[in-house]
C-alpha cells in the first residue's frame, strides 16, 4: 500500500493526518509536492491540500472521494477516512457522537489506545463524575453485599446496579478511582488529556448531561436543597468580557470553599450559562451601523 507509512487510524484529526501524510511522502521523495498531490486528485487549486491542512477549506462528499482516490485507500481506510472529515465538520453534539462511536467501531481490529474513548465515555454518562466525587468520602466495599445496588441507590435520580458496576470498572481502567490495602475502592488523584477533538466533544457531552440534570431538578429537588436563578442582561463586547472573567474567579472562590470543607456528605453539580440570545452578526452589523451614524 503506497500509505503504508501512516496509519490512518491512530488519527481522530484528518487534518493532522494529511499533514502526516504529506510530510511522510515529501521526506520519501522531495519531487512530491501540494501540486502534485492537487492533480492526483482532480483539484485544479495547486495548493488545495495546504490550503485543507490550514483549515481554510472544507471538504464535500465528491472532494473525500477525490482525496481517498489520490491517497490510494482501501474501502475500509476511505470509509475511516470519511468519518474523520465527517467528525471535523458536523455542528452538533449528537452528531459528533454519532461519528465519534463509527470511529472507534472501525479502530477496535487494530488495537489502538482507547483512552480517548475512555475518556469519552467518562464524560458522556453524567454519574461517572458523580461516583468519582462520591468514593471521596463513600467507604465503599465491592464486596459487601448489594453494594453496586446500595451505589447506585446513592444518585439522585438513581442508576441501575449494572451502570454503577460498568461506572466503577471504567474509573478504575483510567486510574480515577483505586483499590486501597484493605480492598476498598477509593477516589485516586489522578487526570488525564485527550487530543482537542475528543476533549472538546466529551466536554460539551459532558455540560449537555449537566444541564439536563438542571432541567430535572427544578421539579424533583425541594427548594431549600437547590439553588437555580437566572438574569438576562444587555452587555458590550467589555461587559462581556468582565462578566466572564468573574465568573471564572467565582469558580476559583468555590473551589478554595471545596478544599477547606473538610467533612463532606453529598455530591453536588454547580453549573455556570452565560450565552446570547441575541444573533451576534446581525447585532455587531446594528451597532457598526450606529457608530457610524454619531
Amino acid at each position: 500500500m503506497e500509505n503504508k507509512g501512516v496509519n490512518i487510524y491512530i488519527y481522530l484529526e484528518y487534518r493532522k493526518y494529511l499533514q502526516d501524510y504529506y510530510s511522510f511522502k515529501k521526506n520519501a521523495s522531495k519531487s512530491f509536492t501540494y501540486r502534485k498531490f492537487s492533480e492526483s486528485a482532480g483539484f485544479s487549486t495547486p495548493n488545495f491540500l495546504q490550503l485543507l491542512i490550514q483549515g481554510k477549506r472544507n471538504l464535500r462528499k465528491s472532494s473525500i472521494e477525490k482525496v481517498s482516490k489520490a491517497l490510494h485507500h482501501s474501502a475500509e481506510e476511505a470509509a475511516y477516512f470519511e468519518l474523520l472529515v465527517n467528525f471535523d465538520q458536523v455542528k452538533t453534539v449528537a452528531e459528533k457522537t454519532r461519528c465519534f462511536t463509527a470511529l472507534s467501531e472501525l479502530r477496535k481490529p487494530y488495537q489502538i489506545s482507547r483512552i480517548s474513548e475512555l475518556q469519552f465515555e467518562h464524560l458522556r454518562a453524567w454519574y461517572h463524575k458523580a461516583i468519582r466525587e462520591l468514593l471521596g468520602f463513600y467507604a465503599f466495599d465491592e464486596n459487601e453485599r448489594y453494594a453496586y445496588r446500595k451505589l447506585a441507590a446513592l444518585l439522585s435520580p438513581p442508576i441501575t446496579e449494572s451502570e454503577a458496576r460498568n461506572s466503577v470498572k471504567l474509573l478504575i481502567n483510567l486510574g480515577l478511582l483505586k483499590r486501597n490495602d484493605s480492598g476498598k475502592i477509593i477516589q485516586a488523584d489522578r487526570f488525564i488529556t485527550t487530543g482537542d477533538e475528543v476533549q472538546d466533544l466529551s466536554v460539551r457531552t459532558f455540560h449537555q448531561a449537566m444541564l439536563d440534570r438542571a432541567k430535572e431538578a427544578v421539579d424533583r429537588i425541594p427548594p431549600e436543597y437547590r439553588d437555580i436563578s437566572s438574569l438576562s442582561v444587555t452587555l458590550s463586547d467589555n461587559g462581556f468580557a468582565m462578566m466572564k472573567q468573574e465568573l471564572q474567579l467565582f469558580r476559583k472562590r468555590l473551589l478554595e470553599i471545596v478544599k477547606i470543607d473538610s467533612h463532606p456528605g453529598n455530591v453536588y453539580q454547580v453549573n455556570f450559562q452565560m450565552f446570547p440570545l441575541t444573533n451576534l452578526k446581525k447585532t455587531r452589523k446594528i451597532n457598526r451601523f450606529d457608530d457610524e451614524k454619531k
